[in-house]
């Protein structure tokens, strides 16, 4: 085929072929010309071939999807020409596959269960519990992406003789996203002598008073012990002599702007988010279920051992007896709970699918997240399946990998091994399938491609 150009001469064409940039940005019959020293994209045939939108600003230019007005591509002025942008962010991300169920490698499933525990105390606890599998090997991105930090508080010397003695109170909050259920503070108590903490959502600071007179309460109802000194910041919603007083509780404060001197609640606050953060990465659950993935956080605190405990767990020290972890399950894993006998009939479905998210305190139950209506409920006779993360994100999840040499629990014992890199990429939005076997490789093109509106002329060589 020849090609007259806009200066008269005439190029002949070898190679009609295809060419992909993107998933959703390819050029079919594109005329390759051996002699032609630079690669040209009409626009007028990029509009009629591909219904897309294309609109110049004076140092831009952008490609639209004509339907969902979706960028597809871009182009940057640079000397009075476009030059398409071949290796940006979008052409990146929109290559990246939907996943709809995450499985994980069964030699991951206790860290997950743990809330990405180190592998230091993974290892202890499996000196205590050998039915806990440990990969001592493998690398998990959540937990950089979850707990990195810069330097940590110093530590203290003074501990507390006996449970109760004394107590921390803190406030943590605002967060600029609410929970589900508008939650925007927690609450969080340690015991002093046995780090056994507890956390209590709130949606203003209001409610702290009330909070702390409860807890008090409930310390001398159910554990029959009497609290000594409470201590927290300077803050007004600790701020309740009266009531100190008729319990002959010695009230603590730190002085103003000295968080270090309430340390001890301070890293735990730390400790907390960083399982958070986890919890949320590894399932790919909104921002708003940070609340549930707290609770989750501080039921995992309080029975994985300590090395400040003397490698006790804050549960042990508190009940005196071993904490059952036979019930720990993936947070954000698949879940199947069976549908209540009033809202079924013959023919209906017997189970609802669903995503863990922890457990309800004073229930015999664990709350699940049903995944095609978004209910909140709890449920007792529900089957699990820890290996599947089920939840699909439409948003810019960040990605994680849990790399590892072990395949199956079988395979700790000296074997082969298969290395394995377990990879989830971002989640983008839908696009149509497209079937790579129908794309033919094209010759070698000059770099770079440019766009070109100058000349109408340009249009003959697509």
């Amino acid at each position: 085929m020849s090609i007259k150009l806009p200066t008269g001469h005439i190029s002949m064409a070898k190679h009609s072929r295809t060419v992909k940039f993107s998933p959703i940005l390819i050029l079919y019959d594109v005329l390759y010309v051996p002699d032609f020293n630079y690669n040209l994209l009409s626009v007028s045939k990029l509009n009629s071939s591909l219904n897309n939108i294309v609109n110049f600003n004076g140092f831009q230019c952008l490609i639209q999807d004509k339907k969902t007005m979706r960028m597809i591509g871009s182009g940057d002025k640079r000397e009075d020409l476009y030059y398409l942008n071949f290796d940006s962010k979008l052409a990146c991300s929109a290559s990246k596959t939907i996943h709809s169920n995450i499985p994980l490698p069964d030699s991951a499933l206790w860290h997950f269960r743990l809330g990405h525990l180190s592998f230091s105390r993974m290892n202890f606890l499996k000196s205590c519990f050998p039915f806990v599998h440990v990969d001592c090997k493998a690398t998990c991105d959540v937990c950089h992406f979850a707990k990195h930090k810069k330097l940590p508080f110093p530590d203290s010397c003074n501990k507390a003789s006996k449970p109760f003695d004394l107590i921390h109170f803190d406030i943590w909050g605002p967060i600029s996203v609410p929970s589900v259920h508008k939650h925007v503070y927690f609450l969080t108590v340690v015991d002093d002598y046995s780090r056994y903490t507890w956390l209590t959502l709130m949606k203003t600071k209001s409610e702290t008073r009330q909070h702390v007179i409860d807890f008090i309460t409930l310390i001398e109802n159910h554990f029959n012990y009497n609290v000594k000194t409470v201590k927290s910041d300077n803050g007004p919603e600790f701020n309740i002599p009266q009531f100190y007083a008729s319990k002959g509780i010695l009230h603590q404060t730190s002085c103003v702007e000295t968080p270090q001197q309430n340390a001890r609640v301070e890293r735990k606050h730390q400790h907390i988010l960083n399982i958070t953060r986890a919890l949320l990465f590894q399932s790919h659950l909104p921002k708003s279920f940070w609340s549930y993935a707290a609770v989750h956080a501080v039921f995992i605190m309080n029975r994985v051992p300590s090395p400040l405990l003397q490698n006790q767990s804050p549960y042990f020290l508190l009940h005196k007896m071993q904490p059952d972890l036979h019930q720990l399950k993936v947070f954000g894993s698949l879940a199947y709970a069976s549908t209540l006998q009033a809202h079924i009939s013959k023919l209906a479905s017997r189970a609802r699918k669903c995503i863990f998210l922890g457990y309800k305190s004073g229930m015999k139950g664990v709350v699940l997240l049903d995944i095609h209506s978004m209910q909140i409920f709890v449920s007792r006779n529900v089957t699990h399946h820890e290996s599947i993360l089920p939840y699909q994100s439409h948003s810019s999840a960040i990605p994680w990998n849990y790399h590892t040499n072990i395949q199956s629990v079988s395979d700790i014992s000296p074997a082969p091994k298969t290395e394995i890199v377990y990879d989830v990429s971002p989640l983008s939005l839908d696009s149509p399938p497209f079937n790579p076997d129908n794309i033919s490789s094209p010759p070698p093109l000059p770099q770079p491609f440019y766009l070109n509106l100058l000349y109408s002329g340009l249009n003959q060589l697509i």
